[in-house]
């Protein structure tokens, strides 16, 4: 090989071994995210663009007892594999929602009264829950009891979901919501 074709291949190697260095992606967009230090840190990953909604259907439709008359969400695919597609779509959602007293009321029934930290949303949906608002925690299974979540049925409009974490204000009429689900 020609001495300035090896300092070429050289030169390209060196190149595409530090790019793996500069953050790209989502990790370069996190940090410019709003922090607030009352949720816990969003872990979710998406190979999608991520897009805060308003809309109640993706509530209602998922959490039938829910009952929301106002609400803000994000709802995208996990990363797939690389490989090997899979042929479901794993998705996760964040949100919150305003509801009525009497299904703040239900889920207070099952609370274990913790608040140390809500859930973690995505950040982009933390100025729709107000300062002033004073949040239970709900286990995750009394949740998708109470709220009749549907942790089987992949193959509706809109998959299955199952809460992962769950706290509400009855000053506010708020939810918070974390969960993931199967489109298939």
């Amino acid at each position: 090989m020609s001495k300035p074709l090896r300092s070429l291949a050289l030169l390209c190697a060196a190149i595409t071994l530090l790019t793996g260095c500069i953050p790209f992606g989502s990790n370069a967009a996190r940090s410019r995210l709003p922090q607030d230090p009352r949720f816990a840190e969003f872990t979710y990953e998406t190979d999608g663009e991520i897009k805060v909604q308003e809309r109640t259907d993706s509530f209602n439709e998922r959490m039938p007892g829910l009952g929301a008359t106002q609400g803000h969400v994000v709802a995208a695919n996990f990363p797939e594999g690389w490989l090997l597609p899979s042929p479901d779509h794993h998705l996760w959602v964040t949100g919150v929602a305003s509801v009525p007293p009497e299904t703040i009321q239900m889920l207070a029934n099952g609370s274990d009264g913790n608040n140390a930290l809500l859930p973690g949303i995505y950040p982009g949906l933390y100025e729709y829950v107000p300062q002033n608002c004073h949040f239970f925690t709900v286990p995750s299974d009394h949740a998708n009891t109470v709220l009749q979540t549907d942790k089987n049925n992949i193959y509706s409009n809109w998959g299955s979901f199952d809460i992962t974490s769950f706290a509400a204000s009855s000053d506010c009429n708020l939810i918070i919501v974390t969960g993931e689900g199967i489109r298939g």
